[in-house]
């Protein structure tokens, strides 16, 4: 492998003349007793009867030629200069991922390694080379000798990842077997939905906290049975409580959610009105963020963005008011107005979150609409429809970081590929509607509501701490 790099303050960097079990991560730092040479130092792991502790070198004095690592650089984006090595770097890691996903146990000889990627058309020096950066790094990869040779496996971080990204995965395995049993059986479509949102209810009170209760229901004073309704048992008794029916006080909604068999056009757009109408201010405005879902076990729409064009057309495009006898648009009155996540069992997830019009940090914070799938073809969109759910849970704060913990290592692996899918508002928009103690619909002060938001959804502040009102605790 053929590179002009040269350490630099800072950097993360091996020897490739190093053997594979010799490969080791170095650090570069300025000496400030020697007149800030440049120097470098690596950590040597405690072995019996001997403590850890840091070797320092002279860069000069290590067996070139050097290669970075990218893994550990303190601006993971800056590759000026390194383009080509960053790309060589990617590639090889991504194939030796894909390899090691199909082999038991996540490990590989490094000789058969090198050998599969010799035949995906790279060179033998750099497959040697990355893998001595890969292990070295010991975050994703590790190299491990046996009698049987030298290996290049999994770290167990990595593997206890891809397990659990497993195991959530086929959450839409549990639920969809149990749906066809049913189908097979029963040709009756109100026997068979109303099955369905029974599957879906126990799937989650397996992974839903028990101080939550999962019923169908009505919000107090509201017309409309919703499908599943999620409120705060704990804290907020129901009003009214017969078997999987329950009547819950509005203060202890935490989502609603609507369960369709079959998602079409028309049903979607029933769903999305039904959240619409039922969120609207002087009807029933949370105090705090309502999670708001519709799952779907199968459908007719074949791509993702054709559901996305259809929400967002449900939100911006003229409808006929029959009360009023006049064209209106609905828009999105107030922040986190719109609908929260649309699921279709193994095929779509669409979930709203917030972003800069284009990008820029000048720019207003619109909501968009964005999709998650899975390269292996995981089912990620069951699991993810349940991870955006907890965020609306208010639990205990290593409660909540243990199960963010668990379904983040499926939209952080690899293999997930989560992209905007369109923005539900003009690039002007803000919200119409606001508490006293919201915001002033400025932009500062709605980023700031929003990053108080984000707070509440990963525990960092109580649902206490998310009513307080700011000018309350700033004594004015």
């Amino acid at each position: 492998m053929t590179n002009n790099y040269t350490p630099k303050k800072g950097d993360f960097f091996i020897s490739l003349a190093d053997s594979f079990e010799e490969a080791k991560i170095h650090h570069a730092y300025e000496d400030d007793k020697d007149n800030n040479q440049l120097r470098a130092y690596y950590y040597v792991r405690a072995t019996k009867g001997k403590e850890p502790e840091f070797i320092k070198i002279n860069i000069e004095d290590i067996k070139q030629q050097l290669f970075p690592s990218f893994f550990y650089r303190q601006r993971r984006n800056d590759i000026t200069g390194l383009e080509k090595e960053y790309e060589i770097y990617q590639r090889i890691s991504q194939k030796i991922e894909d390899l090691l996903l199909t082999k038991d146990g996540y490990s590989n000889l490094i000789s058969d390694t090198i050998d599969y990627l010799i035949a995906q058309g790279e060179l033998k020096e750099d497959a040697e080379g990355i893998i001595k950066v890969l292990t070295s790094e010991l975050l994703i990869y590790k190299y491990k000798k046996l009698k049987s040779g030298e290996y290049i496996e999994f770290s167990e971080l990595k593997s206890d990842a891809e397990k659990s990204r497993l195991y959530y995965g086929s959450l839409a395995d549990e639920i969809k077997i149990k749906s066809e049993k049913i189908s097979l059986l029963v040709s009756h479509g109100q026997t068979v939905g109303n099955y369905r949102e029974h599957i879906l209810r126990g799937l989650l009170k397996k992974y839903i906290p028990s101080k939550f209760g999962v019923a169908t229901g009505f919000i107090e004073g509201l017309s409309r049975q919703i499908d599943i309704i999620i409120y705060d048992a704990q804290n907020h008794a129901p009003t009214f409580i017969e078997g999987d029916l329950v009547v819950v006080r509005r203060e202890a909604v935490r989502a609603i959610i609507e369960v369709k068999s079959d998602l079409t056009t028309a049903k979607l757009q029933e769903a999305l009105l039904f959240f619409y109408d039922l969120t609207r201010p002087g009807i029933y405005r949370p105090e705090i963020p309502v999670f708001k879902g519709v799952f779907a076990f199968e459908t007719t729409y074949t791509d993702t963005n054709s559901i996305a064009k259809c929400i967002k057309d449900f939100y911006n495009e003229p409808y006929f008011e029959e009360q009023l006898q006049h064209n209106m648009t609905r828009d999105l009155l107030y922040l986190q107005h719109e609908v929260t996540c649309v699921t279709v069992l193994k095929k779509h997830c669409l979930f709203s979150q917030y972003i800069l019009a284009n990008g820029n940090e000048a720019d207003n914070v619109v909501p968009a609409l964005l999709s998650i799938s899975d390269k292996k073809n995981i089912d990620v969109q069951s699991a993810m429809f349940i991870a955006l759910l907890f965020d609306y849970l208010d639990v205990d704060f290593n409660a909540k970081k243990s199960t963010l913990k668990a379904f983040s290592k499926l939209h952080r692996s690899r293999t997930a590929d989560i992209k905007v899918e369109i923005k539900l508002t003009p690039d002007d928009w803000f919200p119409r509607s606001a508490s006293s103690d919201e915001h002033d619909f400025k932009q500062e002060s709605i980023k700031k509501r929003l990053q108080k938001i984000d707070d509440w959804f990963n525990g960092s502040i109580s649902t206490t701490d998310f009513l307080h009102n700011e000018n309350e605790k700033n004594g004015s």
